[in-house]
């Protein structure tokens, strides 16, 4: 029997999905928790309308996102350390400063999407890739200079 699924389901498929499983399967679990619905024409129908819907928002979201990663492509950031007598760091560059520095520049990022994160424990520059999206990554250069 083929059904629609409403919610993901592991080892099945995601919300959208046409899958073929045992009827009982489907009229005892799928449907009956509210997990899938018959594929009926109607149904079909829906769902076609909804997953292309989704796609066209995702398309959107994407470029949207990439205007932004076009933004700070290779765009140098600044940060300091503060270094002893002894030339020793203190402390290091950590993925909140890059969070902040990008917010100060009016982008929105959260510490998840910083990928790539090297350990910047002495001066220099640094490749650090962003990754807003699945399909949306930029990378930025952090310049580490001594206090």
């Amino acid at each position: 029997m083929k059904v629609i699924l409403k919610k993901d389901l592991k080892g099945k498929g995601k919300a959208g999905d046409i899958i073929d499983v045992n009827p009982n399967y489907a009229l005892n679990v799928l449907i009956k928790q509210g997990i899938a619905v018959e594929a009926n024409a109607s149904n079909l129908n829906d769902n076609k309308g909804k997953v292309e819907a989704k796609a066209y928002h995702h398309g959107e979201m994407v470029k949207s996102t990439q205007e932004i990663a076009n933004k700070i492509k290779n765009k140098v950031y600044n940060f300091t350390l503060n270094v002893g007598s002894n030339g020793k760091a203190f402390g290091s560059i950590t993925k909140q400063e890059i969070v902040n520095a990008l917010t100060k520049d009016g982008i929105n990022v959260t510490k998840n999407m910083v990928k790539d994160f090297p350990s910047i424990k002495s001066v220099g520059q640094y490749k650090i890739t962003i990754q807003f999206i699945k399909e949306v990554s930029v990378d930025i250069i952090a310049n580490v200079n001594i206090k």
